[in-house]
């Protein structure tokens, strides 16, 4: 018998290669942007490769462009802005080092937009047909 971990998110998450606008306050009051793109998503959180080390319990705002379906049956999707807050609760590999030039951060989101959920949660099913 093999013992699993057990899964501890409650969202369902999904691939997906996204546009993600990530803000992150400076200490002198200036924010600094970076574009960067998903590697999966969830209604919870998300996942995303970084050029920079972001410390763990760093606080984001973001902006997601996603895909949803159209309110009119049979035409194309449409795309949909959700703003976000979130708190990095993970980065791989753990420390910056000079070595590494690509990091893999998860967010989990702390605040989302009015109507933003629903769209996310769009976004996933759209994704899963």
């Amino acid at each position: 018998m093999t013992d699993r971990p057990q899964e501890r998110r409650q969202a369902q998450r999904v691939d997906a290669s996204l546009k993600l606008e990530v803000r992150l306050a400076c200490p002198d009051g200036s924010e600094k942007v970076a574009s960067l793109e998903t590697i999966n998503i969830s209604s919870s959180g998300v996942y995303f490769k970084s050029d920079h080390f972001i410390e763990p319990m760093t606080k984001l705002a973001m902006d997601l462009e996603l895909q949803v379906p159209s309110a009119e049956p049979g035409l194309r999707p449409e795309m949909a802005l959700v703003s976000c807050e979130g708190l990095v609760v993970r980065v791989t590999p753990e420390v910056e080092t000079e070595e590494c030039d690509s990091f893999e951060v998860a967010v989990f989101f702390t605040q989302i937009a009015e109507g933003g959920t629903e769209t996310l949660e769009r976004h996933i099913e759209l994704l899963m047909e």
